[in-house]
């Protein structure tokens, strides 16, 4: 038997951003990793610790922050490009029937999903995984996986971290999906928070009365709420501080998406009222069709939303709802969401050692991410620093910079072909600018999971609300004898013909039409997309 390999053993140096307090940075320091986790933190000038005499650490000339932790996006649709949203709506209700949303979002969705050949699964999940990385982001929600019956569910697993499959018993595992039967029965639904440590679910999206109702309906006739410490309510744009006061009395969470509810409904959750009833307040980035294109875009959105409303939020407190605050809702926090001896080094570095540590992060742009590492892996970066911290695998550029971003896990899900970024670029848009001819099929297969007669095997996509699959993203319960929740045979399969569309861009700096469409959209108050915009267009 071969000895057994000894630990890993590496550091990195910068300024470093702890997140612990407000403060708590380390203008020049060094991070010593011992295989998954931070062995030490020692300022410059201080002796390296015991079993590191000899470790040269790689010097990234940037800044070093926890890995960002996303708890709201539905990275099956990431490939789409930022819809084009039509008009402002009171509720999920109404904008999933528009006929537009049905041939941008949905439709070409099913299409992907659905006439798949095998191909698009694998190239899809490397993609919005790439999105994801590129951006800092270390922590996201699951890419959901089915059999084509619907009746088996499995999460992919891959180099990003997910929320819902995390790794017991150090992160246990969040939920963000409720079995059909229980999310339409108060007492069921009740019980699987009771039952769950983290449970991410979307609620009263919207601003209007029936968008309200959600949140109502999940009191039951004898007064009781069905509202844990698990819950973590996505989105909560309908409620007042009267809500959010009882959300507090239960010890509930909030996630926060501000670019998406603007471009829906031209308002957004009341997160100064949630904050001052002492919520915990995350961020989340939605997903492509109307949300900011990675968790790092916003952070902007959010100091934008802050500043435009008087919200009152700190650069501190905008960073720590991507870091710190996510981790504590899914009770990661002993062992992520700050960087501290023991914790798994999942960490972000950002060029640059000047300025306010935590509006340096929030400034950021993606050509600006140095090192990316998760679980003390290096898994992307600029050409230089991954050769330096002996980080491997695929290269690419980012704007005009020379990156390397690595895939490869023992544990990766077996059934899902280990395809290169690159072919993956390749077959989206092949696929995307195909819909029409691809729109046929998928209608088919579409009609048969429906009968219940498909006779394929392995795995496809389980989009969300789509194809039956047993299971809700949102409680379904009854408020004044009315089911509430979106309508779910509004998001069908659509029949209206579909035209090419373009893969959405790795990186807003890699996607010219991004801002254009941003600045177009005419349910942003005035002034949200040129200061969003404005992060972008001038040197971070």
């Amino acid at each position: 038997m071969s000895p057994a390999a000894g630990p890993k053993r590496w550091a990195l140096s910068g300024r470093i951003v702890t997140m612990a307090t407000d403060g708590d940075v380390i203008k020049s320091g060094t991070i010593f990793i011992e295989d998954s986790r931070i062995a030490a933190i020692v300022p410059k000038g201080q002796p390296a610790p015991a079993g590191f005499e000899t470790v040269a650490p790689v010097a990234t000339g940037g800044t070093i922050y926890p890995g960002l932790i996303e708890l709201h996006n539905h990275l099956s649709y990431n490939i789409l490009p930022l819809w084009q949203v039509p008009q402002s709506y009171g509720n999920r209700d109404q904008w999933q029937n528009a006929k537009s949303y049905k041939t941008s979002v949905t439709g070409p969705m099913s299409a992907i999903a659905l006439a798949d050949d095998g191909s698009l699964l694998p190239a899809l999940v490397r993609y919005v995984e790439a999105k994801c990385m590129v951006a800092g982001t270390t922590t996201s929600q699951g890419i959901t996986l089915s059999n084509w019956s619907g009746t088996i569910h499995k999460y992919y697993k891959g180099a990003l971290r997910a929320a819902e499959i995390g790794s017991p018993p150090d992160l246990p595992r969040a939920h963000s999906k409720i079995p059909d039967i229980d999310a339409e029965d108060w007492a069921k639904f009740d019980k699987e928070l009771k039952s769950s440590s983290c449970f991410l679910l979307h609620l009263s999206e919207g601003i209007d009365t029936k968008a309200h109702s959600h949140f109502l309906a999940l009191r039951n006739p004898q007064g009781d709420w069905a509202i844990e410490p698990s819950l973590a309510g996505i989105h909560c744009t309908a409620l007042d501080a009267t809500d959010f006061g009882t959300m507090a009395e239960n010890h509930a969470k909030v996630v926060w998406s501000p670019l998406s509810n603007l471009l829906l409904y031209g308002k957004t959750t009341d997160v100064a009222a949630a904050r001052t009833a002492g919520l915990t307040i995350a961020l989340g980035s939605d997903w492509s069709p109307s949300g900011s294109k990675n968790l790092l875009g916003e952070l902007k959105a959010a100091k934008v939303v802050s500043a435009h409303f008087s919200l009152g939020f700190s650069d501190f407190d905008i960073v720590a709802m991507a870091t710190r605050n996510p981790a504590a809702i899914l009770k990661w926090d002993a062992k992520l969401g700050t960087i501290a001896k023991g914790k798994f080094a999942d960490l972000l570095v950002v060029k640059g050692v000047t300025g306010d540590p935590y509006a340096h992060l929030i400034k950021s742009r993606e050509q600006d991410i140095v090192l990316v590492t998760i679980g003390g892996r290096p898994r992307y970066g600029t050409k230089t620093v991954m050769q330096k911290a002996g980080g491997s695998g695929e290269a690419l550029k980012i704007g005009s910079s020379a990156r390397v971003i690595d895939f490869s896990s023992p544990d990766q899900d077996p059934g899902i072909e280990k395809v290169t970024l690159a072919e993956a670029t390749s077959r989206l848009k092949a696929a995307l600018g195909n819909l029409g001819a691809l729109q046929t099929d998928s209608l088919a297969m579409s009609d048969a999971i429906a009968r219940g007669t498909v006779s394929r095997t392995g795995w496809r996509l389980a989009l969300d609300e789509q194809f039956g699959n047993n299971v809700q993203l949102r409680p379904r319960l009854e408020y004044d004898g009315v089911r509430t929740g979106p309508d779910l045979a509004a998001v069908a399969v659509t029949d209206e013909p579909l035209h090419p569309i373009k893969l959405d861009g790795l990186t807003v700096a890699g996607d010219p039409a991004f801002l254009g469409t941003l600045k177009s959209e005419t349910n942003l108050p005035d002034g949200i997309a040129t200061a969003i915009a404005a992060f972008y267009q001038s040197p971070a």
